[in-house]
């Protein structure tokens, strides 16, 4: 615990003479308390003594107590022995005047920390006490009150009387009325009666005559002597009164000068200004009226110089530098700014370099000095260039500052650190422009200075704009825009025509993209369109030229085989692969294709670089990722890219030995919890744009989501603005169809595939075995055929339909999908022919805590409305779970901008009327329904038949199959 006015004990100190250092030394002793009041000395305080009594100190109090032991007598006979020697004691080791000189230099420094803390803290300081003293009878007290001296001096046939007194604001101090102790030299601390004080402009020594008299007698034959040795430098600074002498007097202001100052409050530079008279100047925040100095001449004869201010002429001058822009602060101080809080700290600085033509024509000079080293004056100018290389930058750029001229890595650590200061080669200092700090530190920060020029990446090109360099013409290259007249078998909306354009952009530059788009907005079309039109406009970065090997054949001609192939590995979740293959058989079925996956790989191996198109999951690829990072592909594009976002994953460090030339990424969720993913996805499209983990982490991660620096979102945006692009379905709603649909394919399970092709063989025998065929048309054989589709279809959706305890594949795509829709805040409806098919969702959302409402044909009348506000009304209910029997009708849902069809079916009417539950009036959102098939299943047969002989009616109703499905029984059971 700390010392407090509660402790039966404190920490104080004291300075008592000490004969051999010639000083008062400060010394620390634990003292008896009560109630405040400090009593007896108990014992010295050392860290020894403090920790036994279980305290804490303060941090001022432990600086004190340091400074203390470090002049103890013992510490300092230690600290100054000589080499291998053994002092006797200090007051031998000071008997060496080189030594004395270093030692009393030490103490000095140790001193004017002491009184610079001990002043400002207060702590409890006594005077030359011992341990018989009550403490508080011999403390003394700190006054904030500076003492001015004022010096008198009188003239007499035989003698200069000498005066000297000391000035607490109007009362006049003459020390030896007082009691009356010199405490420190320089600066001056004395004690007054036992307060401490500190005088200007004049040092302890020099009150020593006057501390037994009020005057001092100066022989005429001794006075020259006497004003060299003591009194001329003095006199400069301090005013003096004078009798008896030759009186000159001078009112001639001459102008003035401005001189910058740091203004500790506001930790800027303001502008102090000093009026110029002979001889002499005077601050405008002086309160003096006059000045007098003393001089002599050869005949020893000495002469009053009398200043008195012009104070009319300091008003016309003080008036002009408002005119020049000037303001004058409450303090006298002035500023080109009013408003201090905003003000750069070098703010008046760089104005007055700004202006110096215009104050320099008014006559009005500038003392434009930091730490007494010139600044210079002189406006600076930027010229660059930049050399394109390969696969980065060089960027020349050179500073010209009146005739000198040096290059721009000069400074790049003075951007880097924050240091204005440049020093130039005469001497002066170049004060480095504010703005220059925001303009150009990213270009700081990210290229790499090599011979006087800086290197950046292509990739990092947006750093040019603030150099001046057009960022067009830094590539030196024209770029072809897309238009329509490729061969892909789908038309774009405008939106989806402005992201291929983006992503031909790139790739004529050779940058990778990603694309994230919010989910439903069609990333896979733009990609696909992409392909298709590289591949159709930029044809010769796909030749393939194969030498073929010496023929024996008399009529062959040896040539090589020239073949065009567009080589793009399109890597997606494993539920999304088949999705891909069906999409580009659909709009481009001019590319060749190869679904990289499945048990059979090693027979597709030797088609992966024969073909357009592979498509494999993540999972495969790590697995076969020896094999894959063997070949070079001109595409690499990442589904569901947010896979990769942990970059210590296998998958991300697999995905980043894929040799490929162009590559991207597409994701509708770029960021899912927190920068490091963006970092990750810009790594593998762009690498090193954002500069390694470590330095993006530090740059922009903490200084983003702990302190929400703008600047650093502004300085991040620019980099990665040109390589992510995202559109959400809000922006893009006036150009969005009503209605989105999509196929969602999923795979079953192992286990679950197993066990359905088990099943579909029991049935495919039944049917055989009585003799059931596409003719038979008997209502018992109908029955037969819809009880047996049936347990195929639920058995696709969800062994557990059946009572088979194993897992769905389609229930991890459902779930994951889910979830998204969850992250994203969307309402969404879940309809399921089975409402035992829904349970099992519900489950799942009671086990994650997930609300949600419910209607089946069991939810009573009047519980209907209570599900279906929950879910219009409650932003935190996002799912209903309906089944299509209960919902088809009489609900209004425009909540919902997503409809999920858990088991589609052969019955489209049913699915209209749901999705009707949220397409309707009163609708502000595009409505998204996705259909989930089981892949390599009824269902996907069945959606396969609808699609080729167009087995849409109105007139069929539930649980009726249409004619075509009969017609087809045996290609659905294959």
């Amino acid at each position: 615990m700390p010392f407090s006015e509660n402790s039966n004990h404190a920490l104080a100190f004291d300075l008592s003479f000490d004969p051999i250092l010639e000083s008062y030394i400060p010394n620390a002793f634990i003292v008896e308390q009560l109630e405040g009041v400090l009593y007896y000395i108990k014992k010295n305080a050392n860290s020894k003594t403090i920790s036994e009594l279980d305290y804490n100190l303060e941090a001022n109090e432990l600086q004190l107590l340091t400074l203390c032991e470090k002049l103890n007598s013992k510490n300092l006979l230690s600290k100054y022995k000589i080499k291998n020697k053994v002092a006797k004691s200090l007051e031998v080791l000071l008997s060496d005047d080189k030594t004395k000189k270093v030692i009393d230099h030490y103490v000095h420094f140790i001193l004017e920390s002491f009184f610079k803390i001990i002043s400002n803290t207060k702590s409890p300081l006594s005077l030359d006490i011992n341990k018989k003293n009550v403490f508080h009878k011999q403390q003394v007290s700190f006054s904030d009150v500076v003492l001015e001296p004022k010096l008198r001096f009188s003239k007499t046939p035989e003698n200069i009387i000498y005066c000297l007194s000391l000035l607490n604001h109007k009362t006049v101090i003459y020390p030896f009325k007082t009691n009356f102790k010199i405490l420190f030299n320089e600066p001056s601390w004395v004690s007054i009666n036992n307060t401490i004080y500190t005088i200007n402009h004049i040092n302890g020594n020099k009150l020593k005559p006057f501390l037994s008299k009020k005057e001092v007698l100066i022989p005429n034959k001794n006075s020259i002597e006497y004003f060299n040795t003591f009194i001329k430098n003095v006199i400069k600074k301090v005013p003096i009164e004078a009798d008896g002498f030759t009186v000159e007097t001078n009112n001639n202001c001459k102008g003035c000068r401005i001189k910058p100052i740091l203004h500790l409050q506001h930790k800027i530079y303001l502008l102090e200004i000093i009026f110029i008279y002979e001889d002499y100047e005077f601050s405008i925040t002086d309160e003096k009226t006059k000045h007098i100095n003393l001089s002599h001449n050869d005949l020893d004869e000495f002469t009053v110089h009398q200043i008195i201010r012009n104070k009319k002429e300091e008003k016309r001058i003080v008036k002009a530098l408002e005119q020049l822009g000037l303001f004058f602060l409450t303090d006298a101080f002035a500023s080109f700014n009013k408003n201090l809080t905003e003000l750069d700290e070098f703010y008046n600085i760089t104005e007055l370099i700004n202006n110096h033509e215009k104050i320099s024509n008014a006559s009005i000079a500038i003392d434009l000095q930091l730490n007494n080293t010139k600044i210079n004056t002189h406006s600076s100018t930027i010229s660059s260039n930049f050399i394109e290389k390969k696969d980065w930058f060089d960027i020349e750029m050179i500073i010209e500052i009146e005739d000198f001229k040096f290059p721009f890595s000069n400074i790049i650590s003075h951007l880097k650190t924050g240091n204005r200061l440049y020093e130039l080669p005469n001497g002066s200092l170049f004060l480095i422009p504010f703005e220059w700090f925001s303009q150009y530190k990213p270009l700081a920060d990210f290229g790499k200075t090599r011979n006087n020029t800086i290197q950046i990446q292509k990739n990092q090109f947006t750093l040019l704009e603030e150099t001046g360099i057009a960022t067009e013409k830094a590539f030196n290259k024209d770029i072809i825009a897309y238009n329509t007249t490729g061969n892909i078998k789908a038309t774009l909306r405008n939106y989806q025509e402005e992201g291929v354009n983006w992503l031909i952009k790139n790739y004529q530059l050779g940058l990778g993209s990603c694309l994230a788009d919010d989910m439903g907005l069609g990333k896979t079309i733009q990609s696909l369109a992409y392909l298709d039109f590289v591949y159709t406009h930029f044809e010769n970065d796909f030749i393939i030229t194969e030498e073929v090997s010496d023929s024996l054949d008399l009529f062959s001609s040896n040539q090589p085989s020239i073949t065009k192939k567009l080589k793009a590995l399109v890597v997606a979740p494993s539920s999304l692969t088949y999705n891909w293959f069906n999409e580009t058989k659909k709009f481009t079925p001019y590319f060749t294709r190869l679904n990289y996956t499945g048990l059979d790989r090693k027979i597709k191996r030797k088609k992966l670089d024969k073909v357009d198109l592979v498509f494999t999951s993540y999972n495969l690829l790590l697995k076969d990722i020896n094999l894959l990072k063997t070949l070079h592909f001109n595409f690499l594009i990442i589904d569901e890219s947010q896979q990769i976002k942990n970059r210590n994953s296998q998958i991300y460090k697999a995905i980043n030995t894929i040799n490929a030339t162009h590559k991207v990424s597409l994701s509708g969720t770029p960021i899912e919890n927190s920068l490091s993913d963006l970092w990750s996805q810009m790594q593998f499209i762009n690498p090193n744009l954002l500069n390694t983990y470590s330095f993006f982490e530090s740059h922009f991660k903490k200084p983003i989501e702990k302190s929400h620096n703008l600047q650093k979102v502004k300085e991040l945006k620019s980099l990665i603005n040109p390589y992510l692009l995202r559109r959400t379905k809000t922006e893009v709603a006036k150009d969005l169809p009503e209605i989105s649909e999509q196929v969602f394919y999923s795979e079953m399970t192992d286990e679950q595939n197993k066990l359905y092709e088990n099943e579909k063989s029991i049935i495919r025998n039944y049917l055989i075995e009585k003799q059931i065929n596409s003719v038979d048309q008997k209502p018992n054989s109908k029955i037969s055929i819809l009880n047996a589709l049936s347990k195929l279809r639920q058995l696709a959706n969800h062994p557990i339909l059946i009572g088979e305890e194993m897992s769905s594949g389609k229930f991890t795509d459902v779930t994951a999908y889910i979830e998204t829709l969850l992250q994203a805040k969307q309402k969404v409806l879940i309809f399921s022919s089975y409402t035992s098919h829904l349970k099992i969702y519900t489950d799942w959302c009671d086990k994650n805590g997930t609300l949600y409402s419910l209607l089946t044909g069991s939810t009573k009348i009047k519980d209907r409305e209570t599900e279906v506000a929950n879910f219009q009304k409650d932003e935190n209910t996002l799912l209903f779970f309906i089944s299509l029997k209960a919902g088809g009708v009489g609900l209004n849902l425009t909540k919902a901008s997503y409809v999920l069809i858990l088991d589609p079916w052969w019955n489209p009417f049913a699915e209209l009327q749901a999705i009707g539950r949220a397409h309707r009036i009163g609708q502000e959102n595009q409505v998204n329904v996705i259909r989930f098939i089981a892949k390599d299943s009824i269902e996907e047969k069945i959606s396969l038949l609808q699609q080729s002989k167009k087995v849409i009616s109105d007139s069929i109703i539930e649980n009726t199959i249409p004619e075509e499905v009969f017609n087809n029984i045996h290609y659905i059971l294959e």
